[in-house]
């Protein structure tokens, strides 16, 4: 970490690698966690953040996914249920590899809900409200 580049340095190279909102959806496990640094930094150090679109697998996987078939929605445990190659373990590498696979098998689960495009799955959450218990 001590001779590692500084935020500032290697912000215009993450900026390039993720592209245009227009080309680029960004999907994550709890979004608005790893979000919030990635914003707090660019503000920090000057550079405007691009309004991607963002999918959170969290958010996707209690949508799709049964408390029968998982108890939660933590990634280590949507790894385990889909079987993805490689296990979360707060690294950023594996929890990414981790998250592409559990992306992948919830994407197989979203035709039963007649979801089948970008946009469709951008406003999945929308959909899909859950009923309140009248009281």
């Amino acid at each position: 970490v001590f001779q590692s580049p500084t935020i500032s340095q290697i912000f215009p190279s993450l900026l390039e690698f993720l592209g245009s909102p227009d080309t680029t959806v960004m999907v994550a496990q709890n979004a608005p966690f790893d979000l919030s640094f990635l914003k707090f930094a660019a503000n920090e150090h000057s550079f405007a953040w691009p309004k991607f679109p963002v999918l959170d697998t969290a958010i996707i996987a209690r949508k799709v996914l049964s408390r029968e078939e998982v108890p939660n929605c933590k990634l280590g445990t949507l790894a385990t249920f889909f079987g993805t190659q490689t296990l979360p373990n707060h690294r950023a590498l594996d929890d990414a590899r981790a998250t592409v696979d559990v992306f992948h098998g919830l994407l197989e689960r979203l035709g039963t809900f007649d979801v089948s495009t970008l946009e469709e799955l951008l406003n999945f959450g929308k959909k899909i409200k859950k009923q309140k218990s009248p009281e």
